[in-house]
């Protein structure tokens, strides 16, 4: 099983984040090819489609820069689904992307990001799992 641990986990997350934008309206659809892009979410009710990366923290790449790319997620109990330039952007502001990860190898995460850096993250924060799995099943409940 440890073969596979991150497969595994990498499964669990994208569902996590799945269930989270079904309650919102969206559905989810797996590429065929992943081109940076690990599954796109589209709500029909008006059209909005969102192209997300999963990463297993707060991470930008320039590979995904001017794509429309959303990056989704977790930080402590929370998970988050930001568009990637808006990411970008504030790492400009943070000095960030001035940084060697950054310049010479194209890339930066945030393992442990400041309380400032996470406040900022706020409008693009999703419904709480433990919330939208006590939603459904009351839900359930009263079909009955």
């Amino acid at each position: 099983m440890s073969r596979y641990r991150s497969q595994v986990r990498e499964v669990i997350n994208r569902n996590t984040v799945i269930s989270l934008m079904l309650e919102q309206g969206f559905n989810a659809f797996l590429p065929v090819y992943d081109g940076g892009i690990d599954f796109i979410l589209h709500r029909e009710s008006d059209n909005v489609t969102r192209k997300v990366q999963l990463k297993s923290r707060w991470t930008i790449d320039r590979k995904y820069l001017d794509r429309e790319i959303w990056i989704a997620f977790p930080h402590g109990d929370d998970w988050y689904l930001m568009p990637h330039d808006t990411m970008v952007a504030q790492a400009e502001a943070d000095g960030v992307t001035q940084t060697a990860s950054w310049i010479d190898g194209g890339a930066y995460s945030k393992p442990r990001p400041s309380l400032k850096a996470v406040g900022s993250w706020a409008e693009w924060r999703l419904e709480e799992v433990a919330r939208v799995a006590d939603i459904a099943a009351y839900e359930l409940q009263t079909e009955e």
